[in-house]
């Protein structure tokens, strides 16, 4: 794939995908409640729309377009750091966005972000798959790369 920008923003979108996926099944466990897509749509959404089918469309979208832009900001660091190891390194810079997101966003915008351990712990380990799909496709399509195959 020869266009970088969209390259970014397409492995950002699947692994936003995947992301979005792992949170409706996971929320199908009796005792979890991430509240992932919940909290995109308090930015986004009036409160009387708050868990209604519309706010929780909402937050699917913008959680999607949020992937797409850390799928950009993914490739300008595999291409500065090498793209060598896609799965480790995207393991690391999902748990980065994790820590970014959940940690300092939450934090400063007052999101109210999970208070249960187990909440917390499943948010961060389904950050993981979003950042190894996403640096996974672009080692995968990226000119460098796709070259040799």
């Amino acid at each position: 794939m020869t266009d970088r920008f969209f390259l970014g923003v397409v492995a950002g979108l699947a692994g936003a995908v995947v992301m979005v996926i792992l949170n409706f099944l996971l929320n199908l466990i009796p005792g979890v409640q991430m509240e992932l897509i919940f909290g995109i749509s308090k930015l986004f959404v009036p409160q009387n729309l708050l868990g209604t089918l519309a706010g929780g469309t909402i937050g699917v979208i913008a959680h999607l377009i949020c992937g797409s832009l850390v799928g950009l900001i993914f490739l300008v660091i595999l291409e500065k750091t090498g793209l060598s190891y896609p799965v480790l390194k995207g393991a690391i810079l999902g748990l980065g966005c994790w820590f970014v997101v959940n940690g300092l966003i939450g934090k400063f915008l007052d999101l109210g972000m999970q208070d249960k351990f187990i909440d917390n712990i499943l948010i961060m380990l389904i950050h993981i798959p979003y950042g190894i799909i996403t640096a996974w496709i672009i080692y995968r399509y990226h000119p460098k790369t796709f070259a040799r195959t």
